[in-house]
């Protein structure tokens, strides 16, 4: 499971320079987080992490504009320059949304309204970002590895999925806010969510993984991180 700390900020709007940035990402213990403020995409910072912290790093986009970016910076337990494998990120962070979907409801229950909410958005942010980044860079990279038509094979079913998991999504979150059973609704998005999370890794991660070169997975995986 991903469990992180925010444990430092940068705030990129008071513009603090590149060095600032890697300084306080190099003091992080593996496992610990700093979380980055921008008011717009801060796509510079993380080529500078890509090129200079290879391997050391997860990216994970907590709120996406349209004035207010935040992104939360994981040290990974890594050699510099390792190279990345797509199971072993996409898996981090399907366990990474897990825990915020878990950390809404327990907010919840516990008559935390502020922390529910915060929890929530930050999940669907990350989940919708998830369903994006594969549609638009891994599963056409697996069709293309593998000469399967998108509206045919895994990927179909992946996208059919997606759809679903969205239109959950977009009811627990009207019955969050008062307009209908979340309980009931939560249980349809483990159900589904549940199986098309294992399918992806047992399946579809693994597949690509074998069918690349070291270097093919990083490429790609630095195209995921930046979309």
């Amino acid at each position: 499971m991903a469990t992180t700390t925010a444990l430092a900020l940068i705030d990129v709007r008071l513009s603090p320079g590149e060095g600032d940035l890697l300084d306080t990402f190099d003091a992080l213990p593996p496992g610990q987080s700093l979380l980055i403020l921008a008011d717009v995409a801060p796509r510079d910072l993380l080529q500078r992490l890509q090129a200079d912290r290879k391997g050391l790093f997860e990216w994970s986009v907590l709120e996406a504009g349209p004035s207010c970016f935040r992104v939360q910076v994981t040290r990974r337990r890594a050699a510099a320059g390792a190279h990345r494998e797509i199971g072993e990120a996409l898996g981090w962070d399907h366990d990474r949304l897990d825990a915020l979907e878990r950390k809404a409801f327990e907010c919840l229950a516990a008559g935390d309204a502020t922390g529910s909410r915060a929890a929530w958005g930050e999940f669907v942010v990350g989940l919708m970002r998830h369903i994006r980044f594969e549609e638009e860079i891994l599963f056409p990279a697996f069709e293309e590895a593998f000469g399967v038509l998108p509206e045919a094979g895994p990927t179909a079913v992946m996208r059919a999925e997606h759809r679903e998991i969205e239109a959950i999504l977009e009811a627990l979150g009207r019955a969050l806010a008062g307009d209908g059973d979340p309980a009931v609704l939560r249980e349809d998005l483990h159900r589904v969510l549940g199986g098309h999370n294992l399918k992806e890794e047992r399946v579809l991660y693994p597949s690509v993984d074998r069918a690349l070169e070291p270097e093919e997975r990083d490429a790609l995986f630095a195209r995921i991180q930046a979309r």
